[in-house]
């Protein structure tokens, strides 16, 4: 006869040693809840900007906005690493050549020894530095640090785009640059915002992408030589007519009707026929344009930094040699044209051919 054994069932959990019965009901259980926090909205610091005056070196925007995202793309970060610290020992003290062991460069950058060999071949390879092998005790190694601008490799990529066209460069007449562009800054944007205001749309839900093709589609006109007046007038009788319209590009072709519609008979057919003309080069500029900036975002990042600097560079000198007024935020569009026009010098073939 096997022996009677007694079981017992040990109340306590081994997490929190708190004493429970398994067997009581639901009804009898205590739970504590805690109210869920609200999300805070995350917001930046109030740190002001502050000026750099001092302990700073200057250096190349090339390296920054072509050479870093090539090298990036190409090899890896430890060779952009590489040559930003080679740089800081160079054009940091107004040199470009240094002495430095192996081990001494490992300790800046803090990359290898062995993997350091690698990075130095990727940057001799781009032709960013120069490099003479050192002799153990009797000579350390040496290396010469290349501007992109002294580069073999990088120089014909700043400048296979950009020399071809001549820092006194005008658009041509379809383009969003004219003499005009300072006078009627303030109002176009004014037109702009007024169209949207008068089809229900708040300053609000206007985003900046909405301005900024909305003045370009007010300056196009502008440029085939509509006047403000005729501009207004075709918002009224668009917004009369088309009581649906979201946008004021559409404008852009409703203008030709409106003119029409505002002649006498007799000239009615000749505006029509005339109309019918600026409004099928509006259309084939605009599918150009469209074309050119789809093949802008197609390029290399690096050789979209070259074309945007340059473009940032003519739209900078065409501001200060036309007495531009700089308050005003039309720098963006004169770029955007500049832009344009190197795409069209890029892409000569292609333009001819349209």
């Amino acid at each position: 006869m096997s022996k009677k054994s007694e079981h017992s069932l040990d109340l306590n959990t081994p997490a929190d040693g708190q004493h429970y019965n398994p067997f009581k009901g639901s009804s009898d259980v205590q739970v504590k809840t805690t109210n869920k926090k609200k999300k805070v909205e995350e917001t930046l610091s109030n740190t002001p900007y502050e000026k750099i005056t001092k302990d700073f070196i200057k250096t190349d925007r090339s390296i920054f906005d072509v050479v870093m995202p090539f090298i990036m793309d190409k090899y890896s970060p430890g060779t952009v690493i590489l040559y930003l610290v080679l740089y800081r020992l160079g054009y940091g003290f107004s040199k470009n050549k240094i002495i430095i062991t192996d081990e001494d460069l490992s300790k800046r950058t803090n990359i290898p020894k062995r993997t350091l060999s690698k990075y130095r071949d990727d940057l001799i390879e781009c032709h960013l530095i120069e490099y003479v092998r050192g002799y153990k005790a009797t000579r350390k190694p040496q290396y010469k640090i290349l501007l992109p601008s002294q580069s073999k490799s990088f120089i014909n990529k700043l400048h296979k785009t950009t020399n071809k066209l001549h820092k006194s460069v005008k658009s041509s007449e379809s383009s969003i640059i004219d003499n005009n562009i300072d006078i009627h800054t303030t109002e176009v944007e004014n037109i702009v915002r007024d169209f949207y205001s008068k089809i229900g749309k708040t300053q609000k839900y206007l985003t900046r992408k909405m301005l900024f093709d909305g003045c370009k589609t007010i300056r196009s006109l502008l440029n085939q030589g509509y006047s403000i007046a005729d501009i207004n007038g075709c918002i009224e009788y668009t917004i009369e007519i088309k009581s649906d319209v979201y946008s004021i590009s559409y404008i852009h072709y409703s203008i030709s009707d409106y003119l029409v519609s505002a002649a006498d008979k007799k000239k009615q057919n000749e505006i029509e026929e005339k109309e019918k003309q600026k409004r099928i080069i509006r259309d084939k500029e605009t599918a150009l344009e469209n074309m050119l900036m789809n093949k802008f975002e197609e390029l290399p990042q690096d050789e979209q930094n070259v074309l945007q600097l340059k473009a940032e560079e003519l739209s900078s000198n065409y501001i200060e040699e036309n007495n531009m007024n700089k308050k005003y935020n039309f720098q963006s569009h004169i770029t955007n044209g500049y832009l344009l026009e190197l795409m069209r010098e890029k892409f000569t073939e292609v333009v001819e051919n349209w």
